[in-house]
């Protein structure tokens, strides 16, 4: 039998507190319990201080994929265009969803080493000025990558189009600003830099986006489990439920929101800033090369490095889960041998998780042949780290 891994610093889920263990672990109650109604209504304020707006939370049951998804189903109608923007994986993922919708996608896309150019969207907007929607993703998993949601949003929201931003990753990584970017539709998920559990997809709804559901052709969609609008009814409206809550999940869920906000939501995205700033510097010292094509548009939950040649990235990955019981994320779907992952999200932000996370990566590239000086990587990201709070 496999033992479980000392660290886990994959590219999410990550690891969680104590506390949020201990929450997550409280008696299951009927979800319309008054004790649990006021949980759901806490998680969905202190969501709303995360997200920076002042519209409304729900928080359907699932994956974020599953929020993606839903955001397709209940907002495109057939002959819609929306302009997708792709910088990775699960850009060009959600053109699936759009065509599945009948809506037509048109796309603006860079390599997945890069960020979009917000003057590019522009020019896409003017070229097209019958597109209704803009879907893009705030921070790329798989890439390692972050793309300037504020200035593409303001562009689209002064054409007039609604946007949706995928942010599972950048959410409590990197600033993030609904209201006052523009953003109609925002999609995130607990088990990332959040640090919680996976298996929520919390989603920030604009009075337009609302609207734009409501008017759907030929109908609104309704009675589904993908249906916004049924969680509109039932929350929003009510404080009732479309379905059975995930009851555990949305104690995790209310935890991790409210230690992110006791820590403070600018110092809980100073803390990835700083870790991911010394990660990469780590990675360079040990004549690796981070993925994204410069540091402005890396993430900071997430550093992918670029395999280098002679390197097999499942041997790396492999190793430095046995014998060292270290959990890293090899490259996904077009990635997958071309990069590696190494995640410091939540939790994981932190010096003492890196430093580890780090010596286990020098030891086990020694291991399979690399030329490596140890401690040259913790050297590095330790001399960025001073004066930790």
């Amino acid at each position: 039998m496999t033992d479980w891994p000392y660290l886990s610093a994959a590219s999410g889920p990550g690891e969680v507190t104590n506390r949020t263990l201990r929450d997550h672990a409280r008696q299951v109650v009927n979800h319309y319990d008054p004790a649990f109604v006021e949980t759901f209504a806490r998680a969905t304020d202190h969501l709303k201080h995360i997200f920076r707006t002042a519209h409304d939370i729900v928080i359907p049951q699932g994956e974020v994929v599953l929020g993606m998804e839903a955001v397709a189903a209940s907002l495109f109608s057939p002959g819609d265009r929306v302009l997708n923007l792709v910088s990775g994986i699960f850009g060009k993922w959600f053109e699936t969803f759009i065509a599945r919708a009948g809506a037509e996608p048109l796309e603006v896309a860079v390599p997945y080493d890069q960020a979009i150019d917000p003057e590019d969207v522009r020019r896409a907007l003017r070229r097209h000025p019958d597109v209704g929607f803009l879907a893009v993703v705030h921070a790329e998993t798989p890439s390692g990558t972050v793309n300037p949601v504020d200035d593409i949003c303001r562009i689209a929201s002064e054409a007039g189009v609604i946007t949706i931003v995928d942010t599972a990753l950048g959410l409590g990584s990197h600033p993030f600003e609904a209201d006052a970017w523009g953003v109609d539709i925002a999609v995130a998920g607990p088990q990332k830099a959040l640090g919680g559990v996976p298996g929520l997809c919390p989603i920030a709804v604009s009075p337009r986006a609302w609207e734009a559901m409501a008017r759907r052709r030929p109908t609104p969609l309704r009675e589904s489990y993908l249906s916004l609008l049924d969680w509109r009814e039932s929350w929003v409206e009510k404080r009732a439920f479309p379905y059975t809550a995930s009851v555990s999940l949305v104690y995790a869920l209310e935890s991790v929101a409210a230690q992110v906000l006791e820590v403070g939501l600018e110092r809980h995205i100073a803390r990835h800033t700083r870790v991911g700033r010394a990660c990469r510097a780590a990675v360079r010292a040990l004549g690796l090369a981070p993925w994204p094509a410069r540091d402005e548009i890396a993430c900071n939950a997430v550093t992918t490095v670029r395999t280098p040649e002679g390197l097999d990235a499942g041997a790396l990955v492999a190793r430095m889960r046995r014998p060292y019981g270290v959990k890293i994320s090899g490259g996904y779907k077009e990635l997958a041998g071309v990069t590696f992952r190494l995640g410091h999200m939540g939790v994981s932000a932190h010096p003492t998780h890196l430093a580890a996370l780090l010596a286990v990566l020098e030891r086990s590239l020694a291991d399979l042949g690399r030329s490596v000086r140890l401690g040259a990587g913790v050297g590095a990201a330790m001399a960025l780290l001073g004066e930790w709070e």
